[in-house]
């Protein structure tokens, strides 16, 4: 059974991978533009995945809180059993949603309070 560090050191693993990112980040762009995709979900997503592949990537991720959470949130994920895995990765997902949710709403906030200063 292949480790996480070196899972995606061969090539069709890294091709799959890189067909998987590239499919989250046109779900994530058309989830930008489309309200009813939830586009910084599989933003957030692809980053993780993305991060796995390349470790010069992860180091550049790690230097943001929030982000390295994920990402420390993920390790051990290949070790669980099947169910497990499916568990993790939706409780992952609603935490990505919750917080995406919640930034927005701050960001709105924000611009609400400029407007009124004005």
């Amino acid at each position: 059974m292949p480790t996480e560090t070196n899972l995606f050191e061969n090539l069709p693993a890294k091709l799959i991978a890189c067909i998987v990112i590239v499919a989250l980040l046109m779900l994530g762009a058309a989830g930008l533009i489309l309200p009813l995709i939830p586009g910084l979900l599989f933003l957030a997503l692809a980053a993780v995945i993305a991060a796995k592949v390349s470790p010069s990537f992860e180091r550049t991720l790690r230097q943001n809180p929030t982000l390295s959470g994920y990402l420390d949130r993920t390790d051990g994920f290949m070790a669980l059993p099947l169910g497990e895995k499916i568990r993790v990765a939706c409780l992952l997902g609603v935490k990505m949603l919750i917080d995406g949710i919640a930034w927005v709403v701050t960001g709105v906030a924000k611009l609400i309070r400029a407007a009124e200063r004005l």
